[in-house]
């Protein structure tokens, strides 16, 4: 846990501090049972007369110590409650810093729900640690050591009594600790299921109301929240069995402790004050313990969910750039590289390619052939398998991590829009853009008039995702935000391919300003957008397997000849009357 800890917080430091305060605080909380004894003792100890003065002074000092302990407890509860979300905050800015470095094959791996889980409620259950348990931790842990220190001095053998049950009775809170750790790795996984399912389930909802599969009828969903039961059951029941067998055993102490106390007291074996002394305080020695074992389960749930952002903060980043360098120009040269997402099953092969500075090179072939792949790779958010991509004659493991973004402006086919202003959603682009750039950029991507069209305009605030604009009106914005960016290299993932023909003519303008003195990479299925493209490189299973112009590849014959009487078969497609159809 201690781990886990550090790698969230940072700098132990601060906790460090909390420990102290909290163990002052501790030994202030257990300082008044002394004074106790001592009043105890000057009432019913064998000398004769009460010192009236000693028992005045001895609640005065009772009195003042618990003045300052409260202090002292507002102070280490602020603090910890300030530290706390001080530290989570700085711990999610932190971990989403970090997934930014991952590779994108990372997220390839997990469910986003899983990621979502991770930041939201595995962070605000470290924040309860940190914020309450770990000063009652300490507490429970200072005090009862405190206490059997003192008692060690009155009777060795209640002493020994009240420890001796204590060890007994740890090894079955170590057997809970097991039990959590396992069903509670199990049911946080039910967890991070269930609210991928869920994610899936309102992102889906409209094909799902399509099919008539929403409700009990999504039967993944159904599944995932059956199964977080099951494991939310199997978690409490699987620690409550050993975690009540310490709380029992701890109960058998204190029975244990009142008749060994009574029997050492009616054979003369112990003095009247320290009977008292232990039926009064004594007792108390176990509370602590029996509170701890309240709230030990959700101690040891809280630290698997440190564990598991520790690991997150484990995962290796792409390694920066190592030198600094600067390309000389914005031309990108593929040498013999090869790739795969797993191990074993590669995607790109030994491909040599060439896009040169200021062309338009377009990306053509069957689906999933690797087109998209290679554009990831260029812009690094992958690192290649072997061989090396060189932009401007500079490796791009050289050129530093921002430098490298900056050089890059990708338009997607999926627009992702954030919920806020279509202003900021714009801004994205370049964050020190003025309003006055940002509206140019706006006009430059056909997307000015409908904006101010919308009641608040540029301030008008889209839903998740862009859902409140049309796909048009998302692709122009997404357009407006690489026109601002202004990067050297722009890269078009099938920017047009939805789009209807009013829509894609603007589209294409706006393309169009976008693109001047660019090095273009447009990965393209309707092979008429690239006609005019300075090269066309047709990707085949990973593989260049032609390269050349419209014209010439044409006159090839090959793969790209075929696609292009395949399209415009295709281009002549349309909807039969039912009779015919029927008939054909």
């Amino acid at each position: 846990m201690i781990k886990a800890m550090r790698a969230i917080a940072g700098d132990l430091g601060q906790l460090r501090r909390l420990t102290g305060m909290q163990i002052a605080h501790t030994v202030l909380t257990g300082l008044p049972v002394a004074f106790l004894f001592l009043v105890i003792r000057e009432l019913i100890g064998p000398r004769e007369g009460v010192d009236v003065r000693k028992l005045a002074m001895y609640c005065l000092v009772i009195s003042l110590i618990m003045i300052v302990n409260l202090f002292l407890a507002s102070k280490v509860y602020l603090f910890s409650y300030l530290k706390s979300i001080n530290i989570t905050t700085s711990a999610r800015l932190r971990l989403a810093d970090h997934l930014r470095l991952l590779s994108l094959g990372f997220f390839k791996r997990r469910d986003p729900g899983e990621i979502s889980a991770l930041m939201l409620q595995d962070m605000t259950k470290v924040e309860q640690l940190f914020s309450h348990l770990f000063n009652e931790a300490v507490a429970f842990v200072v005090l009862p050591i405190l206490m059997a220190l003192c008692f060690l001095f009155q009777d060795l053998r209640l002493t020994a009594l009240m420890v001796g049950t204590v060890a007994v009775a740890l090894p079955l809170l170590a057997l809970g600790q097991k039990a959590i750790d396992h069903f509670g790795a199990r049911q946080i996984a039910s967890r991070n299921r269930a609210a991928s399912r869920t994610l899936e389930y309102l992102q889906g909802i409209n094909v799902l109301k399509a099919f008539s599969l929403t409700g009990q009828a999504f039967s993944r969903l159904d599944q995932a929240l059956l199964t977080l039961k099951r494991d939310c059951i199997l978690l409490e029941a699987g620690a409550a069995v050993p975690i009540m067998g310490y709380a029992v055993l701890l109960d058998l102490g204190v029975a244990g402790l009142v008749l060994l106390a009574t029997f050492l007291l009616f054979h003369g074996k112990l003095a009247l004050v320290v009977y008292v002394l232990f039926m009064v305080v004594g007792i108390k020695f176990f509370e602590p313990l029996l509170n701890f074992a309240l709230f030990f389960s959700e101690l040891r749930y809280m630290s698997l969910a440190g564990k598991r952002i520790s690991a997150i903060f484990g995962e290796r980043p792409l390694p920066g750039g190592k030198g600094g360098q600067e390309p000389a120009d914005y031309g990108i040269v593929f040498e013999n590289v090869s790739f795969g997402y797993n191990p074993g099953r590669g995607i790109v092969h030994d491909l040599s390619l060439a896009f040169p500075n200021g062309a338009m090179t377009a990306l053509v072939g069957p689906s999933g052939s690797g087109k998209t792949t290679l554009t990831s790779l260029m812009a690094r958010f992958w690192d290649v398998g072997s061989g090396r991509i060189l932009i401007g004659g500079v490796d791009i493991r050289d050129i530093d991590s921002q430098r490298l973004n900056s050089l890059f402006s990708f338009v997607f086919q999926e627009v992702y829009l954030f919920q806020d202003t279509i202003l900021e959603n714009i801004r994205v682009g370049r964050k020190q853009a003025t309003e006055e750039e940002v509206v140019a950029a706006a006009r430059l991507a056909q997307c000015h008039d409908f904006i101010l069209d919308m009641e608040d305009g540029y301030q008008t605030r889209v839903g998740e995702g862009g859902a409140t604009l049309s796909g048009g009106e998302r692709q122009r914005i997404s357009i407006a935000r690489a026109i601002l960016k202004d990067a050297p290299i722009v890269v078009l993932d099938e920017a047009t391919a939805s789009m209807d023909p009013e829509n894609e003519l603007n589209i294409q303008r706006a393309i169009g300003a976008l693109i001047r003195e660019k090095t273009l990479v447009v990965i393209a299925h309707r092979l008429r957008t690239i006609v005019e493209a300075d090269q066309v490189v047709v990707i085949d299973q990973g593989r260049a397997t032609e390269v050349g112009t419209h014209e010439e590849l044409l006159a090839n014959g090959g793969l790209y000849a075929s696609l292009w009487r395949e399209q415009l078969k295709t281009g002549g497609w349309k909807f039969a009357k039912r009779a015919a159809a029927a008939d054909s």
